[in-house]
């Protein structure tokens, strides 16, 4: 019988919360003000997005995304969802009909929580219209449907969470006054002061303490990531803990004279508390969902352990900021969620300071500061954007200066691949932030720097000719150089041997040094020339000739998995030769031809090492191989031609005639021909089961296996090198992989960098270069041809629905009123 009645009075209960709640409803929906501030809203939201030009026109961002939606609907939601609110309970109070209400068999909190509801229903249907904008960017994709569709409804997740806030602030302070007009201002002061008075209040210079409590009260703070299609336990907690207190307080400030009791005092106090603890708990739990497809905001498992190793507060001064293109914005923002994602799992605080260099104001401190930074590496660039009296060419700087405990690093997040177009280098500049991040974190941590070693004592390139990248190691690395007997003497103190171009043979007791230097787990960079030409001749003449060069290294690069071929790559793409076709006596006329014996290598993209990079420039490179029958190493080609190349035997002759009658374009047919190759695992020693005491060494003490090593090895020996000019007191260098007739520097540096922080990777940093993410772009042929039709498509189509089911709605209603 107890158990009937119970059942009885909560359907009861039921009863009265839906009648409230359906009552809101019909209310709104029979209200022409209602369907106004909908319409508005509808009306504002599609103009900003596909009319107006601006940060928040999808058209002209050129992205298959809904992101501008999203930074757009928080600042309208200011507006639409006081205006919804605003008449709850101020027209309730201003009637008489709150006494009424609040002698109806329920709670005061279930009152209020049928309000919110009610609130919540409109907003949803306020929403609905605007999924026509996502089936509009699905279409406009190229391919269709190149929209990342878990983001988009994880990013309408974390709005509709927004929405929950705005309208318990509304409900709140439709509670506080009988007038509708100081409800709604007061809502929407109250729900800015939410989204971003607390930021603006932590980014005054206050306290640290102060700053992080301001910043996590922020509306903005936990609405980033779920805009994002990101859904954090932390935020999920945020966004209903907050409600819940606004909706409390509402419950409490209702009724008249309830602050004057002690127990509800007390009870307000608790229950503010016990929130507060939630919310500080909370922080301790890291659990994230990325909806995202290419789960672009989720860090890989080093990327968590590096940041979990951090011991000292972590300075992020970001330089990339002002009015900036739809690209560099998304750049900046993964810049922000990438350090916020880190910060969450550092046991130090990570953070991020913006500093637009515009806001100084006198020019000369300006170019000050902006040569300051590009000492400490970096780059400022150039790019062009549209003004309202044209195209303007402006500076910005993508970079970060870092500091950890003292010691300070730049980071440049733009990559800049002339191969490709903007659109695909911003795209790779975004995959790769942070691996860039969190190779900063690492440099600053370690203790000690690892040591390159270049050898000599064989004719190897000298310390002029490989100083500009002796120069940029400097920054990473100790750079020395050794010769073999202080190699064999202390082989621990050195990390990598580079070998770069050696022109003598080797004798037997080097080999066998090196060899037990990569068993002892030495990593080698091999820059050998198969090949040689000389080039002062070439110069002189019209021809020279090219030879077999053997310099010793076959059979020991042969065992450990690699074989040079002696001979020249051709290949059509190629770098130019500026060539005097003025007759004899005349004044000298240079014109351009392309000089296959010249060709920019291409970097294996499908590799951490050498992916999103710059070609390489490279002269009269030959080929290398891999062998097989080697158990227990894997190999990857790093380097290689074009589709279109040839192979050219030598002894040959190397002649300017070529480019008179140059070779038939059909016997460029062989792709890809591989000059460098990486090798990873354990290697066999060359002097396994050889007698070696008549060098002088034991064969006991001889190891026969490596240690799990890594080695490059490269059929060309150039590609390091940098022009010298002796003429002068001092030699004058240019950069590496300079071409002096495009007057370019090529991507030399970069690769070798990259070939060299790879070898001395241990634990993986650089596998994070390999993160994809796939270039979503607007078909710009359908655009331009149907732009007017998606524009009136989604300005008005929603507005005409809205208005309809208004139309529809009240007369349906007036016609059964009619009837009863």
């Amino acid at each position: 019988m107890l158990k009937a009645s119970g059942k009885t009075f909560t359907l009861k209960l039921f009863a009265e919360v839906y009648s409230l709640f359906k009552k809101e409803i019909k209310t709104f929906l029979g209200s022409l003000i209602g369907y106004l501030a909908v319409l508005v809203f509808l009306l504002v939201s599609g103009l900003f997005l596909w009319v107006f030009p601006g940060d928040f026109n999808i058209v002209g961002s050129g992205y298959s995304t809904l992101d501008p939606f999203f930074s757009l609907a928080p600042w309208l939601y200011l507006f639409l969802i006081p205006a919804i609110t605003m008449r709850f309970f101020a027209d309730e109070k201003r009637s008489g009909t709150i006494e009424l209400l609040l002698t109806r068999p329920v709670s005061a909190f279930q009152l209020v929580f049928a309000k919110f509801l009610a609130g919540m229903v409109l907003v949803f249907i306020s929403l609905l219209p605007t999924l026509l904008y996502f089936l509009s960017v699905y279409l406009l994709g190229n391919p269709v449907g190149s929209i990342d569709t878990g983001a988009t409804w994880g990013s309408f997740f974390g709005l509709f969470f927004l929405a929950t806030i705005y309208v318990a602030i509304g409900v709140f302070t439709s509670s506080l006054t009988d007038n509708q007009i100081v409800s709604f201002i007061l809502s929407m002061v109250l729900s800015f002061v939410f989204y971003l008075g607390f930021e603006f209040a932590a980014s005054s210079g206050i306290p640290y303490w102060v700053e992080q409590m301001l910043t996590w009260l922020s509306i903005n703070e936990h609405f980033l990531s779920a805009s994002r299609g990101v859904i954090d336990l932390e935020d999920v907690i945020y966004f209903l803990g907050m409600t819940f207190l606004f909706l409390f307080f509402t419950a409490v400030f209702l009724r008249k004279g309830n602050v004057k009791r002690k127990i509800i005092r007390t009870r307000l106090v608790l229950v503010t508390l016990a929130v507060l603890v939630v919310f500080f708990a909370s922080s301790s739990f890291l659990l994230r969902i990325d909806l995202t497809v290419d789960k672009r905001y989720s860090l890989s498992p080093i990327s968590k352990q590096i940041a979990a190793e951090i011991q000292e507060p972590v300075s992020v001064e970001f330089f990339l900021e002002g009015e900036l293109e739809p690209g560099l914005k998304k750049l900046q923002r993964e810049v922000f969620e990438k350090v916020a994602v880190l910060n969450a799992y550092s046991s130090k605080p990570i953070r991020i300071k913006v500093t637009d260099i515009y806001q100084v104001v006198n020019p000369e401190k300006r170019e000050e500061k902006i040569q300051e930074l590009y000492e400490k590496g970096i780059k400022p660039t150039s790019f062009r954007h549209k003004t309202e009296t044209g195209v303007a060419t402006k500076l910005i700087i993508p970079g970060a200066l870092i500091q950890i405990g003292g010691k300070e690093v730049a980071v440049n997040f733009l990559k800049s691949n002339q191969d490709f177009s903007g659109e695909y280098n911003i795209n790779h500049s975004v995959e790769s932030v942070e691996f860039e991040l969190v190779n900063a974190f690492q440099k600053l941590m370690r203790g000690k720097k690892s040591t390159v070693a270049f050898l000599e004592g064989h004719g190897e390139l000298d310390q002029y000719q490989v100083m500009d990248f002796a120069n940029a190691l400097s920054g990473d690395f100790e750079v020395t150089r050794v010769n073999t007997t202080l190699l064999g003497k202390y082989a621990d103190n050195f990390d990598i041997l580079v070998i770069a171009g050696p022109d003598q043979p080797f004798s037997e007791p080097d080999k066998y040094i090196i060899d037990q230097y990569i068993m002892n787990g030495g990593k080698v960079v091999w820059l050998i020339d198969p090949v040689k030409v000389d080039v002062d001749s070439l110069s002189r003449g019209f021809r020279t000739f090219a030879f077999p060069h053997d310099i010793n290294l076959g059979d020991q690069l042969f065992k450990y998995g690699a074989r040079l071929n002696y001979e020249l790559l051709q290949d059509v793409n190629c770098s130019q030769l500026a060539v005097n076709t003025a007759p004899a006596g005349a004044q000298p006329k240079y014109t351009l031809h392309p000089w296959y014996y010249s060709p920019l290598l291409t970097p294996n993209d499908n590799h951490p090492l050498s992916r999103n990079l710059n070609r390489v420039f490279a002269e009269y490179v030959s080929s290398v191989d891999t062998v097989s029958g080697t158990p227990g190493l894997t190999k990857t080609v790093i380097l290689s031609t074009s589709p279109y190349a040839r192979r050219v035997k030598s002894p040959s002759s190397v002649s300017l005639q070529n480019i008179d009658n140059p070779p038939a374009r059909e016997l460029f047919n062989t792709p890809f021909i591989p000059v460098g190759v990486l090798m990873e695992g354990t290697f066999t020693s060359l002097y396994k089961n050889r007698m070696v005491e008549q060098w002088g060494f034991s064969s006991a003490s001889t190891l026969n296996e490596s240690q799990p090593s890594k080695m490059v090895v490269f059929a060309d020996a150039g590609m390091i090198a940098n022009l010298v000019n002796y003429s002068g007191e001092r030699p004058q260098i240019s950069e590496m992989g300079y071409d002096k007739v495009t007057r370019r520097a090529w991507g030399n540096k970069e690769f070798l960098m990259n070939t060299l922080f790879y070898l001395n990777d241990d634990r993986g940093i650089m596998q994070l270069r390999n993160r994809t993410i796939k270039l979503r772009l607007l078909d710009q042929v359908k655009l331009r041809e149907q732009k007017a039709f998606w524009q009136w498509l989604n300005v008005l189509l929603p507005a005409l629905v809205m208005a309809l089911f208004g139309l529809v709605y009240n007369l349906v209603r007036k016609y059964r009123y009619t009837r009863s």
